[in-house]
């Protein structure tokens, strides 16, 4: 009789020992699919972020080359301003320098023509 209690306290303690045993492989199987899943959607965030970044760079990209074109073409314009300002001042020095000389000539010509009726009304006094 002690046989038979020892031996059935031996199949109990081995139905316990299985069935905590396959207990335990059942959590660590759900463990390892929730980890699993996990992985799978950081992997997932992964690629969209890595995509983002892509696209991210390439829209930096696309802004730096038009940064470079407007600033290029800022500086070729702001050398044109500096040559047209440049002609512009020596045009008004050029147009100062003929408003003189014009003067010059406009005081000339009322003293010749001054002179020339003069010498005409002499002429007349002659005749």
């Amino acid at each position: 009789m002690t046989a038979l209690i020892i031996i059935i306290a031996i199949v109990v303690v081995a139905a316990i020992v299985f069935f905590a045993m396959r207990r335990r492989a059942e959590q660590r199987a759900k463990e390892r699919e929730r980890l699993e899943m996990e992985a799978q959607a950081h992997r997932q965030e992964f690629e969209a972020n890595a995509a983002k970044v892509r696209e991210t760079e390439e829209q930096a990209e696309a802004h730096r080359r038009q940064f470079e074109e407007h600033r290029d073409e800022a500086e070729r314009l702001r050398l044109e301003a500096e040559e047209k300002a440049r002609l512009a001042e020596e045009h008004a020095a050029t147009a100062s320098e003929l408003d003189g000389r014009g003067e010059r000539a406009r005081t000339a010509a009322s003293r010749h023509d001054d002179r020339a009726s003069e010498a005409e009304e002499r002429l007349d006094k002659l005749s």
